[in-house]
């Protein structure tokens, strides 16, 4: 989904869960930064990761109150973000996220968010509610108001790749954002 010249060298992954993707990207890295709101998570994750690479691997425990309070350190060239958006309890929660990936990265930097998508439909919609029932469908969105909100946290959306069912789920849109570069943010 991403076109990227040369190695990374932040690669920012937020709510890294135990290190599946992160044992893949790090080693594209010339940092790692796995962010998350479980300590053995974080731990578990840097388990993975030095499992495959010696790239360096920085830990950082989000408070899900204050999640703007992260210290992510440097900007990052790549924000990644897989299966957690359509676990946040509200749009308006997933719209913080935005934020935060939209300030973590560098001028031109990319981010790859992947949210279950709404087709329209009563049982497609955003649950909001109901944790225990529904919580892999917690807050999803139409394909369009994802877009258009991407555009408003800053960045400018190039791609998106639909998954309409595979063998863990189905819905799955794939967003490719980018982040102005310094010539294009300064005319």
């Amino acid at each position: 989904l991403t076109h990227h010249d040369g190695p990374w060298g932040r690669i920012l992954e937020w709510g890294c869960g135990g290190g599946a993707n992160a044992a893949a990207f790090a080693p594209l890295a010339g940092t790692f930064v796995g962010t998350d709101v479980s300590r053995d998570s974080l731990a578990e994750c840097r388990r993975q990761v030095h499992a495959v690479t010696g790239t360096p691997f920085e830990a950082v425990l989000v408070d899900i109150d204050r999640p703007e309070a992260a210290a992510l350190g440097e900007p990052c060239d790549l924000f990644l973000c897989f299966y957690v958006f359509e676990l946040l309890p509200s749009p308006a929660y997933a719209e913080r996220i935005l934020r935060i990936a939209r300030r973590a990265l560098a001028p031109g930097g990319q981010a790859v968010i992947q949210v279950k998508y709404d087709t329209g439909s009563f049982r497609t919609r955003s649950r909001r509610r109901s944790y225990r029932r529904g919580l892999a469908d917690m807050t999803t969105f139409p394909i369009h108001e994802f877009w258009t909100l991407s555009e408003e946290c800053g960045f400018r959306p190039e791609a998106v790749h639909l998954i309409p069912r595979n063998v863990l789920d189905e819905r799955y849109a794939y967003f490719l954002l980018r982040t102005p570069s310094d010539t294009e943010s300064h005319g």
